[in-house]
């Protein structure tokens, strides 16, 4: 017995001997592939995001947040979650893709390769220390075939940010574990240039840093390069420049080792001389690459470009550099030096809901917000009764008003009151909107809200007989329908704004929203215009300031997507006003309107409609005759264009236009 032991100790000794032996062997590989010399053609330590990685679609939730990328599957469809970029690489040249990535949970991998229908090849690690290189192909419909599966019980550490590297040298792909090399590849034949991340069904992962280099083989300029030390055991090198022969860089603007900005976004540009043809420009703000910027042919020489990218700086001191390469080698630029203004914290101005106190009857709402942030927005946090509902962390830059940025999200209520704040943060700090309470009312019953307007005595243009009556029988029907009514007669401009501003200020607490119109109206430039009484229109522009946009009214409809909103426009008359000199096109046009809403025309497109011969107009005589019946809103519309079709001998033929979202009947 004491020599069977003898024996399997000696056999265990051996087999260490021959793991440490293949270890050493592994590191020596890693090593021997060490080119001494590298160009960097993308970097990102997610020290923020500007790479614009992906925080949330079906597939992931990302967070980029401290100098680490974290990504959760979400399981939609039992898929996978990719995040990935776009990064161009040079046919038959050597190159190196590096990131560190710790699973939390579950399996994540290092992509490259990735196509347009996300074909693409992985190295995937997982929490119970076992690694696999992997090709992708789901647009052939098969099945991941593995390349290599090992327990990766020497390479791949717990709770530890893994160093993953894929090597491309001479027709041949290595790859590394934690410097160790775990296999060559010759039948690896990547079909796309992206490269990113994938986190595998209930998985959770965390990246470090990730870099893309070109490996110089041959010419071997010296290398200066960048430590990037995080609160972790991960030290990476990233590899920012190399000297010696390549492109010649001078810069154009800024012209000046030092610019003081009064904003923080300037457009940089230096001209680039090089012999041997440009294959990259890469930008580095604080020692972290912005990406390739525009290379443009210079007019005095084929050898001579000019490199030109818009930059967003942080606040106070950030300094830039340009790192050109062409087949010679690779060059850095001289620094400069951007100040910029102290940073202010962001201003948050509510657009939905506008009121402070709004009540509602379904339990999802859509918000929005202008939010101004003259430097990069980190993040927006919505807080609902003292908890975060969500967080936002990559934004749209708003090109319209003084925004910066125009914030959207929707809001899960629980029924009664719910206090809500948005918490908006930039490099200078955070600021807490104002609140809103929104309450919500499931049982709320149906609350009816009317506009009613009749313009008939026209101080300018031709009167009309009908409009005032045909206002005061559809105030009556509405009222017998339950209808709160709002009600002017030969309104003015500013009567007509004011009664649109106290119907808008009532909106929120109704949950089926009318507007009636009877009046002169036109077509001007594919806008439709309700003319005011004491409108003057010598000239068909003076409708924009004049009169009032159809737009006006059907846009705050928006807000209230969940409500029953109805706009009827018994205005498609002949142009009234002959002092033009080009009249404006008759009739009303189409118009693009939003979810929950319906629009009633008195007649179809680019046609108008007649005074009619009696005391009311034909088309809201025979319309409030059909919604006294009980049937659906859109067998009322339909039953009235039956009968003003066949009573106006197919001259008139009412349109309406349909976005709500369930049956409506005035009266059940």
């Amino acid at each position: 017995m004491k020599r069977y032991m003898a024996y399997k100790s000696l056999l265990l000794l051996i087999s260490l001997m021959f793991l440490n032996l293949n270890i050493l062997l592994g590191q020596q590989s890693y090593l021997a592939y060490n080119v001494g010399s590298k160009t960097g053609l993308f970097t990102d330590g997610f020290d923020d995001n500007s790479n614009q990685w992906i925080t949330n679609n079906q597939w992931v939730r990302g967070m980029v947040e401290a100098g680490y990328y974290t990504i959760t599957c979400k399981n939609f469809e039992g898929s996978t979650g990719l995040s990935f970029k776009a990064v161009p690489l040079t046919e038959g040249t050597d190159y190196e893709i590096e990131a560190a990535i710790k699973v939390n949970s579950g399996t994540g991998a290092l992509v490259f390769g990735m196509t347009d229908k996300y074909d693409h090849y992985r190295i995937e690690i997982s929490d119970n220390n076992t690694l696999e290189v992997i090709k992708d192909t789901p647009s052939k419909g098969k099945k991941p075939e593995k390349l290599f599966k090992g327990p990766g019980i020497f390479q791949i550490r717990p709770d530890f940010f893994n160093k993953l590297t894929v090597r491309y040298v001479s027709g041949s792909y290595y790859v590394f574990a934690n410097e160790v090399l775990v296999s060559q590849f010759n039948s690896i034949k990547p079909e796309g240039n992206g490269i990113g991340f994938n986190v595998g069904l209930n998985s959770e992962i965390s990246i470090d840093f990730m870099n893309v280099s070109y490996l110089n083989t041959s010419t071997s300029p010296a290398l200066t390069t960048r430590e990037v030390t995080k609160p972790n055991n991960v030290i990476p090198n990233m590899p920012a420049v190399a000297t010696g022969a390549g492109p010649a860089i001078t810069w154009i603007s800024p012209s000046r080792p030092t610019t003081t900005l009064e904003s923080f976004t300037a457009r940089v540009r230096a001209a680039v001389r090089s012999a041997s043809g440009l294959k990259s420009v890469l930008f580095y703000v604080n020692g972290v690459s912005k990406g390739e910027g525009d290379i443009l042919p210079s007019a005095e020489n084929d050898q001579t470009f000019v490199v030109e990218k818009t930059i967003n700086f942080g606040p106070g001191e950030n300094n830039i550099y340009i790192v050109a390469s062409n087949n010679d080698g690779a060059v850095k630029s001289e620094l400069r030096y951007f100040t910029n203004p102290s940073a202010v914290v962001p201003v948050v101005s509510w657009s939905n809901p506008e009121n402070e106190n709004t009540i509602v009857n379904k339990e999802s709402l859509p918000i929005s917000a202008c939010i101004k942030s003259p430097t990069e927005l980190k993040s927006v946090k919505l807080l609902v009764n003292g908890n975060i509902q969500s967080e936002d962390n990559v934004f749209q830059v708003s090109t319209v008003g003084d925004c910066n940025y125009n914030w959207q999200s929707s809001i899960v209520l629980k029924e009664g009151d719910n206090n809500i704040y948005i918490i908006a943060t930039n490099v200078a700090g955070s600021i807490t909107s104002e609140k809103r309470v929104i309450k919500l009312q499931p049982s709320l019953g149906e609350r009816r809200l009317a506009l009613v307007f009749g313009n008939s005595q026209y101080q300018s243009g031709t009167p009309l007989r009908n409009p005032v009556n045909d206002a005061n029988l559809m105030e009556g029907t509405l009222k017998e329908l339950n209808f709160d009514v709002i009600k002017h007669l030969n309104a003015s401009k500013e009567e007509m704004m004011n009664a649109i501003k106290e119907f808008n200020e009532k909106l929120p607490y109704y949950n089926v929203a009318l507007f009636y119109y009877a009046g002169h109206g036109n077509q001007v430039e594919g806008k439709n215009f309700l003319i005011p009484v004491d409108a003057k229109l010598d000239k068909e522009t003076d409708c924009k300031f004049e009169a009032v946009a159809v737009d006006f009214i059907v846009e705050e409809f928006e807000k209230y997507q969940e409500n029953t909103n109805v706009v009827i426009l018994d205005a498609c008359r002949n142009n009234p006003f002959k002092a033009w000199s080009r009249g404006g096109e008759q009739g009303f046009k189409a118009m693009s309107f939003t979810s929950g809403t319906i629009i009633a025309f008195a007649t179809s497109e680019g046609t108008t409609a007649a005074d009619g011969k009696g005391a009311n107009g034909l088309f809201t005589e025979e319309l409030v005759k059909q919604m006294v019946i009980p049937q659906s809103i859109l067998n009322v519309f339909m039953n009235t264009r039956v009968q003003v079709r066949k009573l106006s001998g197919n001259q008139q033929v009412p349109t309406e236009w349909n976005k709500l979202n369930g049956d409506f009947f005035f009266k059940k």
